[in-house]
């Protein structure tokens, strides 16, 4: 493989696949192929941030000051989004890499990728001004096993890429449907990872914040994750929605369909072990427990099962209502609708993953 490929036709032809096309070239944002996923890198760079922008100073009182079931919810989250998001940053673009030949997947995964980074080191800031021993935070990560295992899934289909893709660069690994359907799940767990893992640590931070504690930290954590709604989740769904256009992705969507499955249910398995784990031990948040936190996650996790064609394999009782409203203010709901309008106008649908959500289908 080369890093620049002078034989790409594709500025004649007019065509850039997503993944496993020509090796590419100039970078063409003159023959764009797909404007759905140009808009989206747009929308990311539109809303750059960095982790210097808050001062937690106050945070940092109310660690100190907070209620011992507060401080420790907080901790517990703390560590499990800060591993989370430390393994995003290294699997979006990375790991994709050896695959891509277009230029727009390849700027919005890069964005992606960049956007990541600022949320690993964000949390990781919080934990260096805010904690009085940041050691506490690293021992949760690196040997709570509910953190680690709530993580493991995904971090194991990403494991399978990333060799896959040394595979790929060596020539080891062919093109052909076996290696693309390797991509087409690490693409799945990146759209379930964005759309799913992190939303019962979100609402349980926010509940806290909203007892008035830690401020800072939650408008930080706000900024993530409007980026994993507005761009991140966003970028998948389109790119997932490209894919399954193709005759490669309608094969690896039959042939994949069981391990999805099995994906799916396990993420939102380890979700429910961790809500049950979180009001354990003592531990409370005022408006929350584990059964609306479950619902929550089973709210989620129905919307991960529709966007990819698959709302008749739901095994529950589909949640008809959000079980947490309040999230709204914290999603900003009515930014959200009016980002989708202001896109381009299009329908990214095929019937199968959707991009244009209204407050009815992503209805957080």
């Amino acid at each position: 493989m080369t890093v620049f490929n002078v034989n790409n036709n594709g500025w004649k032809t007019k065509n850039y696949p997503l993944f496993m096309g020509e090796e590419m070239s100039l970078y063409d944002s003159v023959n764009v192929n797909y404007q759905e996923l140009f808009n989206v890198y747009k929308q990311q760079v539109s809303q750059r941030w960095t982790e210097n922008e808050f001062n937690h100073e106050q945070s940092r009182l109310d660690m100190i000051n907070c209620p011992k079931n507060v401080y420790e919810v907080m901790l517990l989250n703390l560590s499990f989004q800060w591993l989370l998001d430390s393994v995003a940053s290294r699997a979006v673009a990375p790991l994709f890499a050896p695959f891509i030949t277009n230029s727009e997947l390849w700027a919005a995964l890069m964005e992606n990728s960049n956007m990541e980074v600022i949320h690993a080191l964000s949390y990781s800031e919080i934990v260096r001004q805010c904690i009085a021993d940041p050691n506490d935070v690293f021992k949760l990560a690196a040997e709570n096993n509910k953190i680690i295992s709530r993580a493991a899934k995904i971090v194991n289909v990403f494991d399978d890429l990333q060799k896959s893709g040394a595979e790929y660069i060596l020539n080891i690994r062919g093109n052909n449907q076996n290696t693309y359907n390797v991509v087409f799940k690490g693409l799945v767990a990146l759209y379930i990872l964005e759309r799913l893992s992190f939303m019962a640590s979100f609402a349980a931070t926010f509940a806290v914040v909203e007892q008035g504690y830690f401020q800072s930290i939650g408008k930080m954590v706000q900024k993530i994750m409007l980026d994993e709604i507005f761009c991140h989740y966003k970028t998948d769904a389109v790119a997932l929605n490209i894919e399954l256009a193709t005759e490669r992705g309608k094969i690896a969507m039959q042939e994949c369909k069981e391990e999805i499955l099995e994906m799916i249910a396990e993420v939102r398995n380890q979700e429910h072990q961790w809500s049950e784990y979180l009001f354990s031990e003592g531990r409370s948040i005022v408006g929350l427990n584990p059964t609306l936190l479950n619902e929550w996650v089973d709210y989620n996790t129905q919307a991960v099962y529709d966007g990819l064609g698959l709302s008749s394999e739901i095994p529950f009782e589909r949640v008809q209502q959000n079980p947490l409203k309040w999230m709204d203010n914290w999603i900003e709901i009515d930014k959200f609708q009016n980002a989708q309008q202001e896109s381009d106008g299009n329908n990214y649908a095929l019937n199968v993953v959707k991009d244009d959500v209204t407050n009815e289908e992503l209805d957080f």
